[in-house]
């Protein structure tokens, strides 16, 4: 069949039932996530600033599984990898796929019940004073603090790429008015319920994004279809859409990730270590209680349940069903809705409902997406205020009050919601899943070691957590730039996260075995059993 004369579904003209459909969705889910931030405030003791960064610890699994997956499943997973999976076809569904192949069950595995003891223990209210108290080490918890601060603005920068472009597909409107909202919407949630409201708001939206993730993956299947249909309209459309590794793309660059074994085999090492090595995955179980063997598997089973196949559905086949319907035009067109086709491709999947189910899912989706985006994002907003509070200010000023840290908590919040948000509205990055996977693998690779490997193995120091830290974040700030701007790139993504992750671990197991580790006393209290 000749592809030039397929048909293909004209993009949807936003009207006023979009519109309406779309803000109401998203103006509901933003007023229980704020109810939700004054539920949590009634738990919060008046002033306590550690208590506001982690709680009274005593939160359940349900809830502590809710909120883990919500962070994990951001605006990248929700829609920027069925933008990759749109753009390039079944060999995307690597990078796409692997979200529920690996999934964050590791994290649980690795960091859960160590991140809530360690913590408990050294009297921790913040991942990187977890660190710094674990290897005795205040230059350490410095130089965490900074490390995340740089990674997770990059992060965050994506998760409001990702509620601006279902914004604009829904609306045709600038998406200023309603990101700034949802910033202000956010912080104010934060700001009320401290870690606990934002722990409850962020269970709320992962239990909305796992359902209509999973009412669109199973949809858009059955529309197609099935697979034989979909693998027919895909051939006949682009051959080279069919192909599980897609050797006609580039060997360097960020294509190098579905083009060859390097790249694809470098794809589950960026997830798994990613998974254990987030700091906005890992910080949800600060607060958690300390739990039983039933509890564990709670904890597993709601992660699973939000996480697992709702997710693979989203972000894999979603992208084929929308490359079946709307062919290349995503890519191809200068202008949509009378301006500039910055989204391109990150349109697939909000489209992509407007085409199954019109105005109303397309408004369902777009409070899934907004769910996942805010979500990690006020999970990372969070941290980063925090890391600027408790990990340098509280840290070398000790007599700062917790009152003034309280307030200066608030206004960091605000400036890190803003920066992201001007950012977005200034330069939106590229292709989301790729901008994001940047900063991904870094954190990854980074605290991965510095974090979860250091929880079991004792002889960890100080110098080598120091050095990986220094290291991975250099490293990645340049592999970045030689992979995505560099031009042409001077070498592919799969094997700069190779080279990453293995030099990381090098430099981190190397300085610890020609540098002291902790003392003795302190090796015994952590690895001693917990007591409540």
């Amino acid at each position: 069949m000749n592809p030039t004369a397929l048909k293909f579904l004209p993009i949807p003209t936003p009207n006023a039932e979009m519109i309406i459909a779309g803000s109401l969705a998203v103006a509901l889910l933003l007023i229980v996530s704020v109810l939700l931030g004054l539920a949590g405030r009634k738990k919060m003791a008046k002033g306590s600033f550690d208590e506001y960064l982690v709680g009274k610890r005593d939160l359940g699994p349900i809830i502590t599984g809710a909120a883990l997956s919500a962070t994990y499943i951001s605006g990248w997973a929700f829609c920027g990898s069925t933008g990759i999976v749109y753009a390039v076809g079944f060999s995307g569904m690597w990078f796409a796929g692997i979200w529920s192949l690996i999934g964050i069950i590791p994290c649980i595995w690795l960091g859960a019940l160590k991140t809530r003891d360690f913590s408990k223990k050294l009297g921790a209210a913040t991942l990187p004073e977890t660190i710094g108290r674990r290897f005795e080490s205040k230059g350490l918890q410095t130089v965490v603090a900074v490390s995340m601060l740089i990674f997770l603005f990059l992060y965050s920068v994506g998760q409001l790429k990702a509620g601006a472009t279902v914004w604009f597909a829904m609306t045709g409107l600038s998406p200023f008015w309603c990101l700034l909202l949802s910033v202000f919407i956010a912080w104010l949630y934060m700001v009320l319920g401290g870690y606990v409201g934002n722990q409850y708001a962020m269970a709320l939206q992962g239990l909305v994004f796992c359902i209509v993730g999973t009412v669109l993956g199973l949809w858009a299947i059955i529309h197609a279809g099935g697979f034989y249909n979909l693998t027919a309209g895909l051939a006949a459309q682009n051959p080279g859409l069919m192909a599980l590794i897609n050797p006609k793309l580039p060997k360097v660059g960020a294509t190098q990730l579905f083009s060859s074994w390097i790249g694809i085999l470098a794809t589950p090492v960026i997830f798994f270590t990613m998974a254990v090595g987030f700091p906005h995955n890992v910080s949800r179980f600060l607060g958690m209680k300390k739990v039983t063997k039933r509890d564990y598997w709670w904890l597993v089973f709601v992660v699973w349940l939000f996480t697992g196949i709702p997710i693979m559905l989203d972000c894999s086949s979603n992208g084929l069903v929308a490359r079946m319907l709307y062919g290349p035009t995503l890519l191809q067109a200068a202008t949509i809705h009378g301006q500039p086709n910055v989204f391109k491709a990150d349109l697939a999947a909000p489209l992509l409902a407007h085409a199954l189910g019109g105005p109303w899912l397309m408004a369902a989706y777009t409070a899934g997406l907004f769910s996942a985006a805010l979500s990690t994002l006020a999970g990372m907003v969070f941290i980063m205020s925090a890391n600027v509070t408790k990990d340098i200010i509280k840290l070398w000023w000790p007599k700062v009050t917790d009152k003034s840290m309280l307030y200066l908590g608030y206004f960091l919040i605000a400036l890190f919601l803003f920066l992201p948000f001007y950012f977005v509205l200034v330069n939106p990055p590229p292709l989301l899943s790729i901008f994001m996977g940047m900063a991904a693998m870094g954190l990854g690779a980074v605290f991965f070691f510095v974090t979860a490997i250091s929880y079991f193995w004792k002889g960890a120091t100080k110098w080598g957590a120091i050095c990986c830290t220094v290291w991975g974040t250099v490293f990645t700030l340049y592999g970045s730039w030689s992979v995505l701007f560099k031009k042409p790139a001077l070498y592919g993504m799969g094997s700069y996260e190779w080279f990453l992750v293995l030099s990381s671990g090098a430099v981190y197991f190397l300085v610890s075995f020609m540098t002291k580790p902790p003392s003795k006393e302190l090796i015994d209290k952590l690895w001693s059993k917990a007591i409540d």
